[in-house]
């Protein structure tokens, strides 16, 4: 999605993911720091509000990956759209299909979310 060069990003930081991985190999675990690229500053209230269900979603995801998931960037980029689509879930809100680029719901709303970051992201 275009960004208006003018608006100022607004981004909601979570606190530090960290988490035992599915390898069955080994013990590995992961910690990951995620922030939310929100559309507007109204938005960032909701997020906080919803943040225990969507930590909760988010964990779920997180402890179902294996080391390999997470090594490549294509398995960050996928982790990313799996954030994307929890928080979203956590919100109430009809989760999009996987790779979908629509950033309005079918009603013309536009999404909470832009875009999800990631600040951090250790794997051992």
């Amino acid at each position: 999605a275009k960004r208006d060069p003018k608006a100022v990003p607004v981004f909601v930081p979570l606190d530090n993911f960290t988490v035992n991985l599915a390898d069955r190999e080994a013990e590995r675990y992961a910690q990951i720091g995620i922030s939310l690229e929100l559309n507007d500053p109204k938005a960032g209230e909701r997020i906080k509000l919803f943040m225990p269900a969507i930590r909760n979603n988010i964990l779920m995801v997180l402890a179902h990956k294996r080391s390999s998931d997470l090594l490549e960037r294509a398995g960050k980029e996928k982790l990313a759209d799996e954030v994307l689509r929890e928080t979203e879930r956590a919100l109430g809100l009809e989760p999009l299909q996987p790779g979908s680029t629509a950033r309005r719901s079918a009603d013309g709303e536009a999404r909470p979310v832009r875009a999800v970051h990631f600040s951090n992201f250790i794997i051992q």
